[in-house]
């Protein structure tokens, strides 16, 4: 079992003990992402960090608790950077604003090779993979299905499960584009990315039934008859 909990160092922001880490993470990212897991040793971390081996060991009990505390940081990061989605902007313009968040912070962040890294590791260590997995897309998931609950409460759109929801809404708004990216087989602009968020959210809200004139702060309330 890898140890995945943060070191007691990482408390004490701003101590000597805190920026070495800060060093040793910073080397580490870099040499995992230029070299892959397997062919980074601790040996290079240290070199690279300029720390001995002793102190890595102190912080980190081996380079896959070292790789754990990254995939965590880089999730929380990822989170941090995404949007709560609210009611009161208007439903579609809450979606749209979500997704192309969601998108631009996996094309243009480094997220791209950490994914390929993990991926690659998913079979010698899986616990690495799961924890990714719920770190990252997963709270995405359950960040928006808090939402769609929400409208559904609202009588905007009708569904049966909110994590199903957003998973079908994700799905739908990133279309093919990170899996094109991760297979490096194109450039993605951002009107690609802008057309694949309109073309998913459309399919989506018909979908589900949302009520036309509720779709968009900008568009009027229908008046009672």
């Amino acid at each position: 079992m890898i140890e995945t909990t943060d070191h007691p160092v990482h408390e004490r922001e701003g101590s000597h003990a805190g920026r070495k880490v800060d060093i040793v993470t910073r080397a580490a990212w870099d040499l995992f992402l230029d070299q892959g897991f397997s062919a980074t040793s601790m040996d290079a971390i240290a070199k690279a960090a300029g720390v001995s081996k002793a102190t890595l060991y102190a912080y980190f009990p081996s380079k896959e608790a070292l790789f754990a505390s990254l995939i965590v940081a880089e999730c929380e990061s990822l989170q941090d950077d995404l949007p709560v989605p609210k009611l009161s902007a208007g439903l579609s313009e809450a979606l749209r604003e979500f997704a192309k968040q969601y998108l631009t912070s996996f094309i243009h962040r480094k997220d791209v090779a950490f994914v390929r890294i993990i991926a690659n590791e998913s079979g010698r260590f899986p616990v690495l993979a799961r924890l990714f997995y719920e770190s990252g897309p997963e709270a995405t998931t359950r960040r928006l299905s808090v939402f769609l609950d929400e409208a559904k409460a609202n009588k905007l759109l009708d569904f049966d499960d909110p994590v199903e929801a957003a998973k079908q809404f994700l799905s739908l708004v990133r279309g093919e584009l990170p899996l094109r990216i991760v297979l490096g087989l194109s450039d993605i602009t951002e009107q690609q990315i802008e057309q694949e968020i309109e073309a998913g959210l459309k399919f989506f809200l018909k979908a589900t039934q949302a009520r036309p004139e509720m779709l968009s702060i900008a568009e009027p309330m229908s008046s009672p008859r």
